[in-house]
């Protein structure tokens, strides 16, 4: 073969034609001669050391390595074996994965009465080590947790890739692709013992993929990808997903950013980025100007005030999740006012977050939508002391989602009470009482809060509303009595039950509920039945607690009419409030829907 052979062949193989190569890289040239039919016959083996590729020189390979190591021409196949031994990339603060454990560089050098160069590892599972950095008495490196730290050999290394190089190994279709579907296709077929198995869609999908101009949405988790390669191809690309790999730089993740300006989301959870100088940020935030939803769940933030500087960078961010960073206090800082003024949706589940001064200064967000709380240990909301029950409070303005699962609410009456207060508030999740029925939860929750369309993802409707609030009227009847005559005492029980006054202005005062001692306490009352049609009327006695079916079989006995309870409607025509309540839930009783003695019941 020939020195230009060669040359080709490295620029055409897939493995190094769109690679930036790194310093140093041991490439080990096999040269096979199969024209005698023989499987294999090392003609020559040496190496080539690889000069570092410009930036300017993607796809080309500059071989440092003299003709005479070529010994024979001829017809020949070449193949590569790489091994990439990465010296001067292993340096501290640099990130690497071994198996399935990600971890930080904090020591390269050797250690006493050993043999050749070690690597010091700080791991992020602070379990998986077997010391802080300190080994017979010496301080090599210092980890944050005593068994996060392990020295290594850079042979157990994950070797590094781009990000461009992930994306074409796992998208782009080749050969040896198609030839491992069919594999696995057969390997299916004969588990299942279905010969006629097969997977309908695969070529169409694989082919949109393998055009990577046509990804929209792409996924590199846990690929080794510490670069970003040359990128400008995926033209529309709009997610990616660079979770749990080995990027640690943000000047990296802004050049991902720059190179593909559709991208509008980016995943980055569980790496380890290295905060930015201060004077980075201004020039990083025009490479990030096109991206509104970024992902950092379990990046080890660890405080609020880290993760607004952050911010800065992301000049057009909506949605920011920022879930299991150890986040226990926001401070109330102006500056990220302006750094997350058009932030709509912000998820911090399973933090620490839990204080009222926290949550309030959460509330100056001027544009929050949909604020994740799930496990933060909230143990009772406090958004405002000073808030009469007829207006509201000027936090949480634009807030009509809030999630609050997994919070040791101690009084979950009090925390619907509080946010009542809020101005938007449409759709509350949250876990039931475990003292109460999971009825009476939602009961409680739709009869306090006002506007309130959505409970635990499902929809509220007009009947369940109307439930929920007498029920509320009832609940609170004897505690409002105690009361009513002392405008201090009343004044205060409005501000710890807000609904009550929209309750008694709609339904009127509940003192029906109550024990009357001037007369006789009697189980029976007197109704009026009215049967609308005909205009035909009779008088009964019935007893309060007669349920809505039995009352229908009453009125078919006593009207004569044929057997249509199914169909029967009965309605409470209240003389007070000069209103038509619907009698609908057939299994509850008279006494429910507060029917009294001498009212009349319509049917139709």
């Amino acid at each position: 073969t020939t020195v230009d052979s060669v040359l080709h062949f490295f620029t055409i193989c897939p493995l190094f034609r769109h690679c930036l190569l790194p310093h140093n890289i041991i490439i080990v040239i096999i040269i096979i001669d199969d024209s005698k039919e023989r499987k294999v016959n090392f003609s020559c083996v040496r190496s080539a050391r690889l000069a570092p590729a410009p930036s300017s020189s993607v796809g080309k390979v500059l071989l440092q390595a003299s003709p005479a190591w070529l010994v024979r021409a001829g017809s020949v196949k070449v193949q590569t074996s790489v091994a990439m031994i990465l010296q001067n990339h292993l340096e501290r603060g640099v990130r690497v994965k071994v198996g399935q454990h990600f971890g930080t560089i904090r020591y390269v050098g050797e250690v006493p009465n050993t043999d050749g160069e070690w690597i010091g590892i700080e791991w992020d599972d602070p379990e998986r080590g077997k010391h802080s950095g300190s080994i017979n008495g010496v301080q090599y490196f210092q980890t944050s947790s005593p068994r996060a730290g392990s020295m290594i050999r850079s042979e157990k290394l994950a070797k590094f890739q781009t990000l461009e190089q992930a994306i074409t190994e796992k998208y782009i279709v080749t050969e040896d692709t198609l030839r491992l579907d069919a594999e696995m296709i057969r390997a299916v077929q004969k588990q299942l013992h279905a010969s006629l198995f097969e997977i309908v869609g695969m070529e169409k999908v694989g082919g949109k993929q393998s055009n990577l101009h046509q990804l929209v949405d792409v996924s590199v988790r846990y690929c080794p990808v510490n670069a970003a390669g040359d990128l400008r191809s995926l033209v529309n690309l709009q997610m990616l997903d660079v979770s749990s790999t080995l990027l640690s730089s943000w000047t990296v993740v802004a050049n991902i950013a720059e190179q593909i300006p559709t991208l509008k989301e980016l995943n980055l959870s569980n790496n380890r980025l290295v905060d930015p100088y201060e004077e980075q940020i201004s020039v990083l935030a025009q490479k990030f100007q096109n991206i509104r939803k970024i992902i950092l769940r379990s990046c080890g933030l660890g405080s609020w005030s880290e993760a607004v500087r952050l911010a800065r960078m992301w000049p057009a961010i909506e949605c920011l999740s920022l879930e299991q960073n150890g986040l226990a206090y926001v401070e109330d800082e102006a500056p990220y006012i302006v750094a997350l003024s058009r932030l709509k949706y912000l998820d911090l589940q399973n933090n620490a977050i839990r204080d009222a001064e926290s949550i309030r200064s959460l509330g100056k967000l001027p544009a929050l939508e949909e604020l994740l709380l799930n496990g933060n240990g909230i143990r009772e909301l406090r958004l405002a002391e000073d808030c009469p029950h007829n207006e509201k409070i000027d936090l949480f303005r634009q807030l009509r989602t809030i999630y609050l699962r997994d919070n040791p609410l101690q009084d979950q009456c009090s925390a619907f009470n509080e946010l009542d207060k809020l101005a938007r508030l449409e759709h509350v999740t949250l876990d039931p009482d475990p003292s109460v029925s999971y009825e009476e939860t939602v009961a409680r929750c739709v009869g306090s809060i006002g506007g309130l369309r959505m409970f635990n993802r499902a929809t509220i409707g007009e009947k369940l509303r109307r439930d929920s609030e007498c029920d509320m009227w009832k609940l609170y009847a004897t505690a409002w009595a105690e009361v009513r005559n002392d405008a201090q005492r009343l004044k205060a029980f409005f501000k710890s039950h807000r609904m009550y006054p929209r309750v008694m202005e709609r339904l009127g005062s509940p003192e029906q509920f109550l024990p009357d001692a001037s007369r006789k306490v009697t189980n029976m009352i007197n109704l009026h039945l009215l049967h609308e049609p005909t205009s035909e009327r009779r008088e009964k006695k019935v007893p309060k607690r007669i349920n809505l079916h039995t009352l229908q079989n009453l009125i078919v006995k006593l009207f004569g009419l044929p057997d249509c309870t199914s169909t029967l409607r009965l309605y409470l025509l209240d003389r007070k409030r000069k209103v038509r309540i619907p009698l609908e839930h057939h299994a509850k009783s008279l006494d429910f829907y507060s029917v009294e003695d001498n009212d009349t019941i319509a049917f139709e």
